[in-house]
């Protein structure tokens, strides 16, 4: 009957049937099979000729075929269990697009994992540790385990078994896969859909190394993508194929020893939470525990005994001379904060030994990233999700931004000093800055979140975002000498005192703690952070980012000066020598938009809440609405803003503003405009003024105002905010045509901002008020008859836009912005993907 089969098939297929043969037979004989044995190769037959690798778990490299074979021990544990780990992975290189957000060294979260064997496979089984029993009851335990899902990363068929229980399995599939999630960061960054192409990918064995408390496995992957985004293009050589190389660690689980710390909401601390299901009734689901590094002494009963295992810090040697000597510098000012909290030895910063792997757990490293455009700094690295130990820390160092802040002070100062080291140095200001980025961003990996009212008490924290510190000079010119701190602050030495100090045995830990706490609240050191600072509604003033002094409305008056003080004396000498005029356009931006972040501050004056994270019984405040003449002094300062004198350009800074030249193409750090390839000086004005009233004319702002003139009559409401912006920007005092048409620029901001928030606000008392002003104001126009041509245009033109939103539910999604979007800023477009891995929500660019 075979005979018969294989005579019916045609001579071309018998022949290549035929061929097959002996090729099968010396497959099997390579793989320690014979042909006719009928049998897999056994376990000692696997491993002939291989390269055996030794360590945490051994590893076997088959160099010719380009796989790993991980070699199990026996399962001794219950239900097939090898072992437990934690595990990390993280990129070695990075696409170099800032938005995009896959960058270099960035590391992926930590997990605890189990490998266990089941029947005949391998499993990698992410175990579930945000739902816990903190109990020794086994039956507990065992509900709550049971009760939530937990997440299988990787399975494999076991393909030999040795007499001792030892097993064998293919790691190759775990090495080379997408661990890191590039497929879905490219796609939410709107870059196409990509793919793993496993024929343009592959393990990297010299990479792939056991050590006894660690497995560091590498691969270089490719990612396919049929029409890849713009940032793709620009960053990969090819956009169609994205080849990156993925590091992944699996790493013993740390010692036995460290003992969690409790968190204090106002302690200025990172933390893990988790619900215990295992808690008395009386007694909160959820827990929190401080994120922090393992350091003890050798003696804990001696205040003086050195720490057991100083925390040290390695900084990437990639990073040139002179700003990696300013980073070690900058890092090494948390020395201060651990000797005050009893470990005089405790920190330390060196550089990375050479050849050492910087995405290796063993060490805490300060790493240098590239990108094609400025883009963000954050802290993070490894921790325990059981415990919330630090095993790791990691800092991403952005290289351009040391170059936009010598920038931002060329814009104010010229480049006439730029390179000679003198106080008044654009680059010696950059390095002093990034000495305070290096401070910041390790201040997240040792475990401390961003205060953003630090800056009120006289610069207290590292912690805050800095604005450099610039005031108006006795010969007219700006005074920098106080641009930036030095060390450490108050609030970060208290916060360092709290998670690190380690107390005598037998004290009392929460009581000694809540001393370090009630000794800050006692000194008037507030503790308010991101959710405080960042949403345009966010109500609390003490909280802002790139802002200085306890009072923000005063220092915007401070930043005007400085900015009008900039604006008269922009000309040549604030681009260097031998490079073209056009660049100076780059350095505009940030002289003219120099008050932006100020604004933002002064903005949440209006409406403003004064709160704490208060506890009971802690003597704190309640929340409580700010001041009448406060936020009417604050309204009147943000409409000085947007006065024509106020946004126009001079004359010899616009002659300068050249069209780009041959070879420089346009870039994100210049305005927007109508008038190409001239500058335009309106749009530019439009955008400055959308600053100001996008932030007064918010939704929760605007709601806020509506409730709180409701409580308290004296206090100002929607109504009076609207008749005040409505008066100041529609005044009708005669002006020279150069500044009447900044005044029709900045009136159509407004009427669109009025439009926007009737249209999208919640609140229907906010849109109600709105559209009642809008309204009148129409009337207004559609009744005025004096002025010139361009005047009455602009009122008809505007009665026109008002009455179309009266008489519409919806605006069309064809109506255009209120104003071009500003340069980037801060935030700058990062992708969610770093919020995520790093738990720091802050970008560091200004």
């Amino acid at each position: 009957m075979k005979t018969a089969a294989l005579s019916s098939l045609t001579p071309l297929l018998v022949a290549a049937l035929t061929a097959a043969v002996p090729v099968a037979a010396q497959q099997a004989a390579q793989e320690g099979g014979g042909p006719d044995s009928g049998e897999p190769p056994g376990f000692e037959e696997r491993l002939a000729g291989l390269e055996a690798r030794p360590g945490l778990l051994d590893l076997h490299l088959d160099r010719e075929a380009g796989k790993v074979w991980l070699e199990l021990p026996a399962a001794t544990g219950p239900r097939g269990l090898v072992g437990e780990y934690l595990y990390v992975e993280g990129l070695v290189s990075g696409l170099g697009s800032n938005p995009v957000g896959l960058d270099r060294g960035q590391l992926g979260r930590a997990r605890r994992v189990q490998l266990r064997r089941l029947g005949g496979r391998a499993v990698l089984e992410e175990l579930n540790l945000s739902y816990r029993a903190q109990t020794d009851a086994t039956a507990e335990r065992r509900a709550t385990r049971e009760s939530f899902a937990t997440s299988v990363l990787w399975a494999a068929p076991i393909a030999a078994t040795a007499e001792d229980g030892r097993a064998l399995v293919d790691l190759t599939g775990f090495i080379v896969r997408d661990a890191h999630g590039v497929v879905e960061a490219l796609r939410q960054a709107e870059q196409g859909e990509f793919r793993l192409d496993p024929e343009r990918s592959a393990v990297d064995l010299d990479a792939c190394l056991a050590f006894p408390q660690n497995l560091e496995l590498e691969a270089l992957l490719t990612f396919a993508g049929d029409k890849p985004g713009p940032l793709v293009r620009s960053t990969a050589p090819t956009g169609e194929a994205v080849t990156l190389v993925l590091h992944q660690s699996l790493l013993a689980v740390p010692p036995a020893g460290y003992r969690p710390r409790e968190f204090d909401p106002r302690a200025g601390t990172l933390a893990i939470q988790f619900a215990d299901y295992a808690a008395p009734l009386d007694a909160p689901l959820e827990q929190r525990w401080v994120i922090r590094h393992r350091l003890e002494r050798e003696d804990p009963a001696d205040p003086a005994s050195p720490a057991r295992r100083p925390i040290v810090y390695y900084v990437d040697p990639a990073i040139p001379e002179p700003v990696r000597g300013a980073v070690i510098e900058g890092a090494g000012w948390w020395a201060e904060a651990f000797a005050a909290a009893g470990f005089a030895d405790g920190y330390r910063v060196e550089l990375l030994p050479e050849g050492e792997h910087p995405l290796d757990a063993r060490f805490n490293v300060i790493q240098w990233v590239h990108r094609s455009t400025r883009g963000w700094s954050y802290g993070g690295g490894v921790v325990d999700p059981l415990t919330g130990e630090r095993i790791k820390g990691h800092v991403s160092l952005g290289s351009l931004r040391v170059r936009q802040d010598r920038l931002l002070f060329e814009g104010l100062l010229g480049t006439a000093a730029t390179g000679s080291g003198a106080a008044d140095d654009p680059v010696e200001l950059a390095l002093a800055r990034i000495r305070q980025l290096a401070a910041h961003e390790v201040g997240h990996t040792l475990g401390l979140a961003h205060n953003f009212a630090a800056s009120t008490y006289g610069r207290a924290s590292v912690m805050d975002y800095p604005a450099p510190l610039v005031r108006p000079a006795a010969d007219g010119g700006v005074d920098v000498s106080a641009a930036y701190a030095v060390g450490v602050g108050e609030w970060d030495v208290q916060a360092i005192r709290y998670a690190y100090t380690e107390f005598a045995p037998g004290a009392d830990e929460a009581a000694e703690l809540a001393t370090i706490v009630r000794q800050g609240l006692d000194e008037g050191r507030v503790f308010l952070s991101d959710a405080d600072a960042r949403p345009p509604g966010a109500a609390q003033p003490l909280a802002a980012l790139w802002d200085n002094g306890a009072d923000p409305v005063e220092q915007l008056a401070v930043d005007m000066e400085v900015r009008r003080r900039a604006l008269e004396r922009f000309g040549a000498a604030n681009v260097a020598p031998g490079q073209p005029l056009a660049l100076l356009e780059e350095v505009f931006a940030t002289v003219y938009l120099r008050h932006r972040y100020q604004l933002e501050a002064a903005a949440k004056v209006v409406a403003g809440l004064d709160y704490r994270y208060a506890m009971r019984g802690d003597g704190q405040g309640l929340a409580v609405p700010l001041p009448a003449v406060r936020q009417r002094r604050a309204l009147g300062a943000l409409l000085a803003t947007v006065e024509p004198a106020a946004l126009d350009v001079p004359e010899q800074a616009l002659r300068l503003l050249l069209p780009r030249p041959y070879g420089y193409r346009p870039n994100r750090e210049l305005f927007d405009g109508a008038t190409a390839p001239a500058f335009d000086a309106l749009a530019a004005a439009a955008t400055a003024a959308d600053l100001t009233l996008g932030v007064l004319l918010q939704p929760e702002r605007a709601a806020r105002l509506v409730d709180q003139h409701r409580r308290v009559p004296d206090l100002p409401g929607l109504a009076e905010v609207l008749d005040a912006a409505v008066g100041a920007i529609f005044a009708t005092a005669a002006e020279a045509p150069r500044l009447a048409e900044l005044r029709r620029t900045v009136q159509s901001v407004l009427v669109a901002r009025m439009i926007d928030l009737a249209s999208t606000a919640p609140s229907p008392a906010v849109r109600a008020r709105v559209e009642e002003r809008l309204a009148r104001l129409a009337g207004t126009l559609t009744a005025a008859t004096a002025g010139d041509p361009a005047a009455r245009a602009h009122r008809a033109a505007v009665a026109r836009a008002v009455e179309r939103h009266l008489t519409r539910p919806a605006p069309a999604a064809s109506d255009p912005p209120p104003a071009p979007p500003p340069p980037p800023g801060s935030p700058i477009g990062a992708s969610p993907l770093v919020f995520e891995l790093t738990g720091c929500s802050g970008p560091d660019q200004r």
